[in-house]
């Protein structure tokens, strides 16, 4: 994911969005210019609490080794809570 080794990704298919944490966003080196202002409606968690995204970025990611590499675009909505994955790719990805 932009050119760094993640670890730590949750799939879930359960997801309707693919979510990066504030954390995976800075060890990515990336910056406010990278974000898109986010005018959508605010995630809501499976427990009912609501967070606003900061916006969202567009990034390359590979999936897969050797003959079974695939890269797709991915549009991540980038949040600041924490949580013990760096982000969780969801059912569209």
């Amino acid at each position: 994911m932009a050119n760094f080794d993640v670890h730590r990704i949750l799939v879930d298919q359960g997801s309707s969005c693919d979510v990066m944490y504030s954390g995976l966003f800075k060890t990515l080196q990336l910056t406010q210019e990278n974000l898109v202002p986010y005018v959508g409606y605010d995630l809501q968690g499976f427990n009912g609490s609501t967070t606003k995204p900061r916006g969202y970025v567009d990034l390359i990611v590979t999936f897969g080794e050797d003959e079974s590499l695939k890269s797709v675009r991915v549009q991540f909505l980038v949040v600041d809570c924490p949580s013990l994955y760096n982000c969780i790719i969801g059912r569209t990805t």
